[in-house]
């Protein structure tokens, strides 16, 4: 009943029995791999919702300064203050100043409630001797020592011992950290201390000598020579002995 024809266009149309001469057959080995297929990955994800979720991950901020190694706030604020040295204005500086001070503080007084909670008197003298300019702002100007203490150093050591280390004499910075050359040939830092903020200023083995005792020691055994004879001068006689500025 069915057959070719041609249309008026040219184009051969298959008749309804053409169409339907081909038996599709089915692969059973195939099939059965699909649903061994299925019900693997069915187990997976039922084996997966029984897992714990992983955790949330931890709140980060990008820092240009490079990945922050250590937890501990003072060191890192210091670490910055030493990379950032000289680039910073005052009013910034102040501001990390205080953040160290109060970071320093904390640390010094976890220190100290560990040490009397059961820590061996070696170690607590250790500890000690850790935190020894612990509470103290200090400025250097110190290049050029004699004792072949170079400036950096004498940074690296006096944070390492809980001080800070300012790049300016200010008001609140306690004593001025200035070799006997600086002190010679009166250098800016020198002048500030001397004249503007009348902040003490001793030698760099004011520094050395405190590490190595595990405190403090007395500034004034440090001060200049002509510091320390204005000091035991009378009124009068200091004033005149006082250096001038440029």
């Amino acid at each position: 009943a069915f057959r070719d024809r041609s249309s008026s266009c040219g184009c051969r149309t298959l008749s309804p029995p053409a169409l339907m001469s081909r038996d599709i057959s089915v692969d059973a080995s195939f099939l059965e791999s699909q649903r061994a297929k299925a019900e693997e990955r069915r187990r997976r994800f039922e084996a997966a919702a029984r897992e714990p979720p992983p955790p949330l991950p931890k709140r980060s901020m990008a820092w240009p300064g490079g990945k922050i190694v250590t937890p501990n706030k003072a060191e890192a604020i210091a670490s910055f203050l030493e990379r950032k040295a000289g680039s910073l204005d005052e009013a910034k500086e102040r501001v990390l100043l205080g953040e160290l001070g109060r970071a320093a503080a904390e640390a010094g007084a976890g220190a100290a409630a560990a040490a009397s909670a059961g820590a061996a008197a070696a170690s607590g003298a250790a500890v000690s001797s850790s935190r020894a300019l612990a509470g103290l702002t200090l400025a250097l100007s110190a290049g050029g020592d004699e004792s072949g203490v170079g400036q950096a150093e004498l940074a690296k050591s006096i944070r390492a011992a809980g001080g800070v280390v300012s790049n300016t004499v200010h008001k609140r910075v306690d004593l001025l950290v200035a070799s006997a050359r600086a002190v010679k040939r009166n250098t800016q830092a020198v002048r500030k201390a001397r004249g503007k903020f009348r902040t003490p200023i001793v030698s760099p083995d004011f520094v050395i000598d405190s590490i190595a005792a595990g405190s403090k020691r007395d500034p004034a055994l440090y001060a200049p020579t002509a510091d320390r004879a204005a000091r035991a001068a009378p009124p009068a006689a200091a004033a005149s002995a006082a250096p001038r500025g440029d």
